[in-house]
């Protein structure tokens, strides 16, 4: 860690002799990108500086930063490419609040303010709009459904702190995070990006774009990733001490996955949609036991259509029809090959299930009068979970619950249930332009539910102009997350059966933050926030009940900077206290405190430097487990890119984990601890790739 620390901070130094400017009082930019050229990189960081960047997804419509009634953070196309970013989750990791570790299927877990959950189905995440959430299992993250989102055909990602109901229904409890894609005027070409790395990586991309006349415009991508994943190793698991265990031994962490997306547009009528198909292995597995060949599989589509329609001035509309696909397929292996002295192939198990969602939604913008704009919608979804079916080489002892062989593999008793779930929305909200720089939000929204029944989310928001470079905004909003089908239909699973009785989890959140620009180098911010959680959903004596209350509470700062338009800087620190309410005890597993240093130089117009460090503190053990609490830990990584020497050629090489830093994620198998020693995180890895631009 300290070494990580010290290699930034002389990094840091370089880049700032290098350039040769110390800190001054010029006159402050009276105009974000005044005396540059339209569109130049320049441009973009002082409108990322100047926070006058459009958000739409605190709104549903295009809204300064600034002026946005939330606390939300803007990840750029050139901020994203000049981090050498492999996937989403490297641009999350950099988010204030945010932390990404991995749970015990070797999936990625997304922890924001403390709240950290296998599944992280407490998150919503969309591509322009659109929310690749579940019904299965309510996440869009686990199985790196969205966590390996290829990052080439990204304009901007948008990430909303808070609860987002009011206006998106739900998983939008925690966090929204949505994925704004390029338009073909901005891409106008093909650009074609290959590469390879570390744990025999390989990924191909082409991404396309153009206009045609007026008003047809089409683009599109293709994305392959493939690797076999770092040689790690599990010292013990739940058969340690007996013959049948594999550990200490190396988990596959291969993966393959191929992505597509397509936009067209003609005048007022949009289609998008996209399809993925992934293959991986699994990491530990359900049972907390190291096992070999598996071979789970994962395919996604989706398709939009949208029509806009201007009805006269100050008064529009939004229509969609929606579809959403997904299937599970593949064999996973619970208990290795010899187990109990029979099994020769392996305990094997494949859950299948097929997932579909029709849906469509009306939206109405109107200006009813100067300084005010109000937007009204509803929806209705109709998700249908169907060909659910189980088979295997086993069934479970009634008794003992440990498996029986049954010499063949065959169709078994099923572990959920075909069902359908019909859901339709009503949403209002309200802005409003005041006298001294005052804007007022407020919103509500009434989802209604065929399985459990209906609830209310509202939200405000008051943003206050107070100077010129300085704004406060004082915000309250309220979310819930649906329990998914797994939650509410699974069966014959004595340690997580279902309950069709289920509530929805609910959050309350208050949050201040004050933001202060003191002149074109400096400018910084401070958060804070407090939230409540109840009727939480957790498994109990092997059911899925609605239980306990949360607490969570905390300060996100940071500081950023820019010199000349050649050197950028940021500074990030998060502060979260997060806990059961009922016990007032602390939240086991997640830290109290994150921090991260990101420095852009280019010394030169062929080169770019780049380093982002992430320090994570300590974390608590649950109560009872007598092991050391996890130490702290810091990563470092760096982007070299080269660009500008030969026409659109780029050439970048990215090293993640610089120093090669041995940490863990805590083991989260099952409140015994089996995997004694924890997760293993991967250690240095280098990717290097090229772009060109026809």
């Amino acid at each position: 860690m300290i070494k990580g620390c010290l290699a930034s901070f002389v990094f840091l130094l370089v880049c700032l002799n290098a350039n040769g400017t110390v800190w001054g009082d010029d006159e402050p930019l009276s105009a974000p990108g005044v005396a540059v050229a339209e569109n130049s990189t320049t441009e973009r960081e002082l409108l990322a500086f100047y926070e006058e960047q459009d958000l739409y997804t605190a709104t549903r419509r295009a809204t300064t930063l600034r002026k946005a009634p939330a606390i939300a953070t803007i990840i750029t196309a050139d901020e994203i490419r000049n981090m050498g970013a492999r996937n989403l989750l490297d641009v999350l990791k950099m988010v204030p609040g945010f932390g990404v570790s991995i749970n015990e299927f070797g999936s990625f877990m997304v922890e924001v303010r403390g709240i950290r959950t296998s599944l992280s189905e407490k998150i919503l995440v969309m591509i322009d709009g659109h929310s690749l959430n579940k019904n299965i299992n309510g996440s869009a993250i686990i199985y790196n459904l969205a966590g390996m989102l290829p990052v080439e055909n990204i304009k901007q990602v948008e990430v909303v702190r808070g609860p987002g109901s009011a206006l998106y229904g739900n998983s939008a409890f925690v966090a929204t995070i949505n994925v704004i894609t390029r338009d073909a005027e901005e891409i106008d070409g093909l650009e074609a990006k290959g590469g390879g790395g570390s744990f025999d990586t390989y990924k191909g991309n082409l991404t396309g774009g153009k206009a045609v006349g007026d008003r047809l415009t089409t683009s599109a991508s293709v994305d392959h990733y493939r690797t076999r994943g770092a040689r790690l190793t599990v010292d013990a698991d739940s058969l340690t001490g007996t013959p049948f265990s594999m550990a200490p031994g190396t988990p596959d962490l291969g993966m393959e996955q191929t992505d597509t997306f397509l936009k067209l547009g003609y005048g007022e009528l949009s289609l998008r949609g996209g399809y993925k198909v992934l293959k991986e292995g699994l990491f530990i597995g359900l049972t907390s036991t190291l096992t070999d060949g598996n071979q789970p599989e994962f395919t996604t589509a989706w398709g939009e259509l949208g029509y806009d329609l201007r009805l006269a001035e100050g008064l529009a509309s939004n229509l969609k029809l929606r579809y959403d696909y997904y299937d599970q397929t593949g064999t996973e292996k619970l208990f290795p090959n010899g187990f109990l002295g029979g099994f020769p192939a392996g305990v094997l198990g494949e859950p299948l299930v097929k997932d579909q969602t029709f849906g469509g939604e009306v939206q109405v913008d109107w200006d009813p009068f100067s300084g005010n704009h109000l937007i009204a919608g509803g929806s209705y979804e109709a998700m249908q979970q169907y060909d659910v079916r189980q088979f295997a080489n086993f069934v479970l002892d009634p008794a003992t619950h440990f498996p029986v062989e049954l010499g063949a593999f065959q169709g078994v008793p099923n572990w959920n249930k075909d069902v359908t779930r019909q859901t339709w929305a009503l949403y209002l909200q309200d802005e409003w332009q005041l006298p001294e720089q005052v804007n007022l939000t407020a919103g509500v929204r009434y989802d209604h539910y065929s399985d459990f029944g209906g609830t209310v989310n509202p939200r405000a928001g008051l943003v206050w102009s107070f100077l010129d470079n300085a704004d406060l905004k004082l915000l309250y909003g309220q979310a819930f997350r649906a329990p998914n089908f797994v939650e509410l239909y699974n069966i014959n699973n004595p340690v997580a059966q279902g309950n069709p009785n289920l509530d929805p989890e609910r959050i309350r959140t208050y949050e201040a933050s004050l933001a202060y620009r003191l002149n074109r180098f400096l400018a910084g911010d401070l958060t804070y926030f407090y939230s409540t959680i109840k009727d939480l959903i957790r498994l109990q004596n092997g059911n899925f009940v609605n239980t306990g209350k949360l607490r969570t509470q905390g300060i996100e700062a940071g500081l950023n900077g820019a010199l000349d338009g050649d050197f950028s800087w940021r500074l990030t620190y998060a502060f979260q206290d997060p806990k059961d309410a009922n016990i007032d005890q602390r939240l086991p597993d997640v830290p109290s405190q994150r921090a991260t240093v990101s420095v852009n130089y280019m010394p030169v117009k062929y080169l770019n430097l780049h380093s982002d460090v992430i320090w994570t503190g300590p974390r608590p053990r649950t109560q009872g487990d007598s092991r050391a609490e996890m130490p702290s830990y810091a990563t470092v990584d760096l982007a070299v890119t080269l660009k500008n020497f030969f026409e659109t050629l780029e050439i970048q090489a990215a090293v993640h984990n610089l120093f090669d830093e041995r940490f863990r994620d805590p083991d989260t198998s099952d409140a015994q601890h089996l995997v004694l020693h924890d997760f293993p995180r991967e250690g240095i890895s280098a990717l290097v790739t090229a772009s060109y631009k026809f």
